[in-house]
């Protein structure tokens, strides 16, 4: 799943097309001939690919050689020395690793025995902390013998050779042998300034043997400034005495960069629906700044690593180009991420009316230009520019250019990071509790031309999760949802909408029955035609058993529209109606049969939202129907009950000096007394009240009895 920040181990694995530089490099070093050891260097910056080229120019070397005689091929010896974190163990670990290379089965004679030789070489340098400066060899015995003292005694092994002996050996067996030994150590610039010093010291003082090549790779300009800073004199000029061949890298070019960096994310976002990939927007993303974080092939594997690893995980939720952005501004400029993020309320959404006063623009505008002053890997107009793109609320800030709402729900459809909804799923990576996902608003929505599965996968969500359904749905309402699937949707909403959670309520809410005439509005008007329309409430009203208030509430928003019972002094221009008043009349036959066909059956008195429907039963013509309604559900006191209850309502309220909201509990003794007597009902509620029976009640009958007591004694002041 992800790519390790490893360098390609072939050739064939190479995109960028440096194995011809790689062969002409093993070219180069098999073309060396003489016995004296020689340094050859690979120059290149950190994350430049200096490895992958060593490991296809040792795989070329190896092919090169593949017919020649065993006797004969090259010796390679790779060693790490940041493998070893003491510095003692940096000089004898080199030449034990050395020794054991050259003493394996398959090399004998004087490879062999030169392995044998430098095991014992080894030994000379473990008591020693560091190489001693570069010097004559006779120096550097003095200087060792000095650092070992008595050390040698007992190292029968060692017999009567000093250092000098031994080292004269194994430059004899090493010359006599037909074998060329290349040494190849990488990565010298993770090394701290000391032990860099320590390899150039180990390689041209006590390692320079007979037909060994060392082959160095390192990026230049770290290795110079520790030398400037442990050597005396120049580090660049000590650098040029050490190595005799120096190679520069071949720089990767930005074309070849942005090459390798598309072809991973093809593989990553090739899922990605055609029709959810806006091409143009990707353009302006890119080359507004997100390209000018790429400056090696490091890089963008660091990036497509940490991509892969939150686009696994959200994809279906997110717009893939802004994921690609942020993760960008993550990766290399971390102090500008953790600003957005921090900072929702500056980023994301657009400006309302509110907002522009008091100067707020200005103190987010401070907000961000601290927030862009924290880049340093791209200059700040070019970063302003990406983060204008990404959201588009910073264009109100810079530019004056606003953005209405009407913007929100198509940011919000195209889970852009600039809609409030969907901001924190690029953070958090995880859509919040109680949020429906992206997947699966889109699921339910293929099912809209099948009304029993589009039903029973609405009836499978969690309650938090059906009202975030239905806000949400108004995303695609106006153009997104097939014309041949909007009566099937009606139809099924229409049928089910009273099986729904209520959702919020108040001035500044919208409840769920709200949101369902918003859809059913948005929906129908798709159409431009009254009989379109009127057909498909009609059918939707006369196929629906399952709910009843969500008709009754849509046809007396429609009784609104034309201005009907007082709910406007004039009605709404013709083309803004959405059926005329012939079929207007129809609609409310129809919901009347409906409300006719509850009370019946005995499921209306237990209606949540019985007083609604009972209004407008009695609105619609049928006073003598409510009546008698009513009088046969309060015969019984459990009815009673039922109808007192049903009139009971909550307030909020929030004084200055309260931290949380205060609900109250209302009845409004005037609403009750349209459809019963007060006087007739107060004495049979208060016996209840009175009996034994009342504990037995659930909660919300208790309150409502209570609440109408209390509101008839006048402890409850009833503002009508």
């Amino acid at each position: 799943m992800f790519k390790p920040d490893n360098p390609i181990q072939s050739y064939q694995e190479d995109s960028l097309g440096r194995s011809p530089f790689a062969k002409s490099f093993g070219n180069a070093v098999l073309n060396y001939k003489e016995k004296d050891s020689i340094i050859i260097g690979l120059f290149g910056e950190w994350g430049s690919g200096k490895s992958s080229v060593i490991n296809m120019t040792l795989e070329h070397i190896e092919m090169v050689n593949e017919s020649t005689a065993h006797d004969k091929k090259p010796i390679i010896v790779r060693f790490n020395p940041w493998n070893y974190s003491d510095q003692n163990q940096l000089i004898t670990q080199f030449f034990k690793q050395l020794s054991v290379v050259l003493r394996r089965p398959d090399y004998a004679g004087n490879a062999k025995k030169a392995g044998e030789r430098l095991e014992i070489y080894a030994r000379f340098f473990e008591p020693l902390s560091l190489i001693p400066t570069v010097g004559p060899i006779a120096a550097i015995i003095s200087k060792i013998f000095k650092g070992i003292g008595n050390a040698t005694k007992g190292w029968g092994d060692l017999k009567a050779n000093d250092l000098n002996a031994i080292r004269a050996e194994i430059n004899e067996l090493l010359s006599k042998q037909p074998h060329k030994i290349i040494v190849v150590i990488d990565d010298i610039d993770r090394l701290n300034n000391i032990e860099i010093r320590q390899i150039f010291q180990l390689i041209k003082s006590i390692g320079d043997f007979p037909n060994t090549i060392y082959l160095l790779a390192f990026d230049k300009n770290v290795v110079i400034k520790a030398l400037d800073e442990v050597q005396k004199g120049p580090g660049q000029e000590y650098l040029e005495k050490m190595v005799q061949i120096p190679f520069e890298i071949p720089l990767i070019s930005k074309q070849e960069l942005a090459q390798l960096l598309f072809s991973r994310l093809n593989e990553l976002i090739k899922d990605i629906p055609e029709n959810k990939w806006d091409q143009t927007y990707w353009g302006n993303i890119y080359h507004s700044g997100l390209k000018y974080l790429f400056k090696n092939i490091r890089d963008v594997t660091r990036y497509i690593n940490s991509l892969r690893f939150g686009f696994e995980m959200v994809k279906d939720e997110v717009n893939a180009i802004d994921f690609l952005a942020i993760t960008g501004i993550q990766v290399f400029i971390p102090e500008v991420y953790y600003g957005i993020r921090n900072n929702k309320e500056v980023f994301s959404g657009v400006y309302s009316d509110y907002r522009r006063e008091g100067g707020t623009k200005e103190e987010d505008k401070k907000i961000c230009n601290e927030i862009i002053s924290k880049a340093h890997e791209l200059p700040q107009e070019l970063l302003k520019d990406l983060l204008k793109r990404l959201f588009p609320k910073l264009e109100s800030i810079y530019d004056n250019t606003n953005y209405g709402y009407d913007w929100l729900d198509s940011w919000r459809r195209n889970c852009r990071i600039c809609s409030p909804d969907i901001f924190d799923t690029y953070f958090r990576l995880s859509i919040a509790k109680g949020e429906i996902s992206q997947r699966e608003i889109e699921t339910i929505l293929s099912l809209g031309n099948s009304p029993d599965l589009f039903a029973e996968a609405l009836l499978k969500l969690e309650d938090e999760k059906i009202v975030r359904f239905l806000d949400r749905l108004e995303d695609y309402t106006r153009n997104h949802i097939p014309e041949e699937d909007i009566e099937s949707i009606i139809t099924v909403l229409m049928d089910i909408g009273d099986l729904f959670p209520e959702g919020d309520s108040g001035f500044f809410r919208t409840d769920t029955p709200m949101r369902l005439l918003r859809i059913f509005y948005q929906l129908s008007h798709r159409f431009d035609n009254h009989e379109t329309r009127f057909n498909i409430f009609k059918r939707a009203i006369e196929n629906s058993t399952r709910s009843l208030f969500t008709i009754v509430h849509e046809v007396g928003v429609q009784d609104q529209q034309h201005g009907k019972y007082g709910s406007k002094e004039t009605p709404e221009p013709i083309d803004s109606l959405t059926v005329n008043s012939e079929q207007l009349e129809e609609l409310e036959r129809l919901a009347c049969n409906k409300i006719e066909d509850w009370s019946k059956d005995g499921r209306l008195a237990g209606h949540k939202h019985l007083v609604s429907i009972l209004y407008r039963w009695r609105e619609w013509g049928q006073l003598d129907r409510v009546n008698n309604f009513v009088s046969n559900m309060i015969m019984n006191d459990g009815g009673l009950i039922d109808f007192i209850t049903s009139f009971l309502s909550k307030s909020i309220s929030h004084s200055m000096s309260d931290y949380v909201e205060k609900i109250n509990w209302r009845i409004h003794l005037k609403n009750v007394e349209e459809f019963v007597d007060l006087k007739e009902i107060e004495p049979r509620i208060r016996k209840i009240f009175s009996s034994s029976d009342y504990q037995y009640l659930d909660e919300r009958k208790k309150l409502a009895i209570k609440t109408f007591l209390d509101t008839f004694d006048g402890k409850i002041r009833d503002p009508f």
